[in-house]
């Protein structure tokens, strides 16, 4: 049976069974299959495992990779604009989640044309009535009930009566999560999350970083963690609950409170996303080195708007760069300590808040940076692939098992030995359709709308 390499792949048409040989990791797991196989059809996986162990119709295309094949990575915390679609795919992410847009926006991010990750967005974020979106103006922020929830990328509920309308608001709009935010009243935070947790609907909390209004948000990790939420957004709230129990957040915090809160969102089941690409550029004065991102060489209308959106971020937090370590380092522990125990940390990059983050290829930069705050390589790539599927409640995304969307990415060398080996794209599988580099780089060099 003649062997293809992703270089030399025919055409196939989508019920084509694919074998693809090499590698293999399947998102889970301590260690990769070294004689691995991944057998694709209609774009979910039908097998998985030792090569000398699946038997192979004589119809499957036989593909040997030299590397490593591994899950399609998630983004996990993201702003969706049209133009950046196209470019987390071509860095290997599949699936993203959108961490805030308004539902114009959304229905416009699920109906662009060409190539695009799956997208889980929540839609309008959920605020108090002294919400930061206010300084957005006037069409940013939105009650609901007002006519314009549509436009809003912030509704403001300000008892638990109206968040639970909110939710069930959102609910019937699609939405796969809900987000809520620093200014919501403790008691209405809560009814927010008890609504979506009877409507089956993933909480995420964003309680805001010291270098923006973390230590004036009125609910802290602690109290959050007590409402159930799937995941704390960038180790947020965490300093608050420092400073309410005496301490100063910006010195480095005592080992047995970060123990505590590390115990703590173990066992509330919730996922720490720390986005440490966030806070690690604002906390210098130099700009970080790319080191072979994917696509980080491309110019362009999307490249240029976000240069310059990065540039006046960095240079805007240049008195603050104390505060963005403090939030970092909080975060980068946190996040050993999570993965130390066991729990659910995932990653997530925030594009494009902060500065110097790609789409798609922020997220290779956010793996090196989780293992350089301490967790494994296999645990960073976790975090982009089978715990971040568990964020999201997704059991077929993040994972090489029977049954699974075939969401495959297939990179040079060994990313559990050395997490660099991610940047090293070789092809991109999305669903079970090859996507060869050329075609993905012609995608992201096509005109894209770029929308602030």
């Amino acid at each position: 049976m003649p062997e293809f390499t992703p270089a030399t792949l025919p055409v196939l048409s989508p019920a084509q069974p694919v074998v693809w040989l090499g590698r293999t990791w399947n998102g889970l797991d301590d260690e990769a299959v070294q004689q691995g196989a991944v057998v694709t059809r209609a774009g979910r996986i039908e097998a998985v495992g030792a090569e000398d162990t699946l038997a192979v119709s004589a119809e499957a295309v036989r593909v040997r990779v030299s590397g490593t094949i591994l899950p399609g990575l998630i983004d996990l915390h993201v702003h969706a604009r049209p133009g950046y679609l196209p470019w987390f795919v071509a860095a290997g992410v599949t699936t993203v989640r959108d961490a805030c847009n308004p539902l114009d926006m959304i229905g416009a991010l699920l109906s662009a044309p060409g190539l695009r990750p799956r997208l889980l967005p929540s839609g309008p974020l959920l605020d108090g009535p002294a919400a930061f979106f206010r300084h957005f103006g006037p069409g940013a922020v939105h009650e609901p009930g007002d006519g314009q929830e549509r436009s809003a990328a912030a509704l403001i509920v300000r008892t638990p009566a109206e968040a639970r309308r909110a939710v069930a608001f959102l609910a019937a709009e699609g939405v796969t999560h809900v987000k809520l935010y620093e200014q919501l009243a403790p008691e209405v935070f809560a009814a927010a999350a008890h609504e979506a947790a009877r409507l089956n609907l993933p909480v995420m909390a964003d309680l805001g970083f010291q270098i923006t209004r973390g230590l004036s948000a009125q609910v802290d990790a602690r109290q959050a963690l007590a409402c159930g939420v799937r995941s704390i957004e960038h180790a947020s709230g965490y300093a608050l609950a420092a400073q309410r129990a005496g301490l100063d957040p910006l010195a480095p915090l005592q080992d047995d409170l970060l123990d505590e809160l590390a115990t703590l969102t173990v066992q509330a089941g919730t996922a720490l996303v720390p986005t440490l690409s966030v806070t690690a550029p604002l906390a210098t004065a130099d700009r970080p080195a790319g080191g072979g991102l994917p696509l980080e060489d491309l110019g362009g209308e999307v490249r240029t708007s976000l240069n310059a959106q990065w540039n006046a971020v960095h240079a805007g937090m240049a008195g603050m760069r104390h505060v963005a370590q403090a939030d970092w380092a909080l975060a980068a522990a946190l996040s050993a300590r999570v993965a130390g125990l066991g729990g659910l940390v995932g990653a997530g990059t925030d594009t494009p808040a902060g500065a110097f983050t790609l789409p798609g290829g922020g997220l290779h930069a956010e793996l090196e940076r989780l293992v350089h705050a301490g967790l494994s390589p296999v645990q960073a790539l976790r975090a982009a692939t089978g715990h971040a599927a568990a964020v999201l409640g997704r059991a077929d995304l993040g994972r090489l098992e029977v049954g699974a969307v075939a969401d495959l990415l297939i990179v040079g060398g060994d990313p559990l030995a050395d997490i660099r080996a991610t940047r090293d794209l070789t092809l991109v599988v999305q669903e079970g359709r090859p996507l060869p580099a050329s075609a993905l780089r012609a995608a992201v060099q096509a005109p894209q709308e770029v929308s602030a």
